[in-house]
């Protein structure tokens, strides 16, 4: 059995799926744990994604509740079970208190299959050099294990703190592929 995904694998390889969960479930980094994701973490999620000063370069994408940030919550675990893989929730090594949300998923995106990269923290957390910590091994696990797949980061063209997480993480920006919400970081993405 190989330990790299297809799009395929997600509906005929059920070994696979807990191949990759076993993989991708719980990563560390030197300051970082990085966990699947929970039924329970909904209340943190909302802390995070339900504050304004998370989402201060696009206030219209703040979660306006506990129930909003709960379905989105139930989606990303459904994606989880379903490819073995997700955002992670994510904690400072030892500690129980979650600080940020990240990593990969599959998603379309122009008609293709990518793994996007994704980093939220709460404010308390930014600075620190946590989100491109978490960013370089949600890159380097893609990367290792799901070859097949650009990864992508869409960033907001006005979120210069955002732009450097990307370019940390390793992806070369791709100007080419920019619209006009975004600007485009990218690894593996042939024309």
């Amino acid at each position: 059995m190989s330990d790299t995904y297809t799009p395929q694998d997600q509906q005929h390889q059920p070994a696979h799926r807990a191949a990759l969960a076993a993989i991708f479930g719980a990563q560390r980094t030197e300051r970082l744990a990085l966990r699947r994701l929970r039924a329970d973490d909904g209340a943190a999620m909302f802390a995070i994604h339900g504050d304004p000063a998370t989402y201060r370069h696009k206030p219209s994408s703040v979660s306006p509740s506990l129930a909003d940030s709960e379905e989105t919550l139930r989606a990303w675990l459904r994606q989880w079970e379903a490819e073995g893989f997700g955002y992670w929730a994510i904690t400072l090594a030892g500690a129980q208190e979650i600080i940020g949300f990240g990593g990969v998923r599959r998603m379309v995106w122009r008609d293709r299959d990518i793994a996007n990269i994704y980093y939220r923290y709460m404010p308390r957390a930014w600075g620190h050099g946590y989100a491109p910590e978490m960013a370089r091994r949600a890159v380097a696990l893609a990367r290792a294990h799901l070859p097949r797949l650009p990864v992508v980061a869409r960033v907001g063209g006005v979120n210069p703190a955002s732009q450097r997480v990307a370019e940390r993480a390793g992806l070369p920006r791709r100007a080419d592929l920019d619209d006009d919400e975004y600007l485009i970081y990218a690894l593996g993405w042939d024309a």
